[in-house]
């Protein structure tokens, strides 16, 4: 639930905006051929997917925890 209603973003809106017109004007036309690619359209932004599956070209929701990273240790090499 959390993917419907966060991270909507410039591109998801142009996504949801293109695949509603998509979706009006393959009604009016009465195409389904069209009304299948507005769909699939629609479902992208809705859900935030893209071409490379589930979460494939969105940001993560959860945090990256850094590794307890040290400083390097350098010994002088005479």
């Amino acid at each position: 639930m959390k993917v419907l209603t966060s991270n909507w973003h410039m591109m998801r809106i142009i996504r949801l905006i293109l695949a509603m017109a998509i979706v009006v004007q393959s009604w009016y036309m009465r195409d389904s051929t069209t009304a299948v690619l507005g769909v699939v359209l629609l479902a992208s932004a809705v859900f935030n997917v893209g071409c490379c599956g589930a979460g494939g070209c969105s940001k993560s929701f959860h945090p990256v925890k850094k590794s307890s990273e040290k400083d390097p240790v350098y010994e002088e090499v005479v």
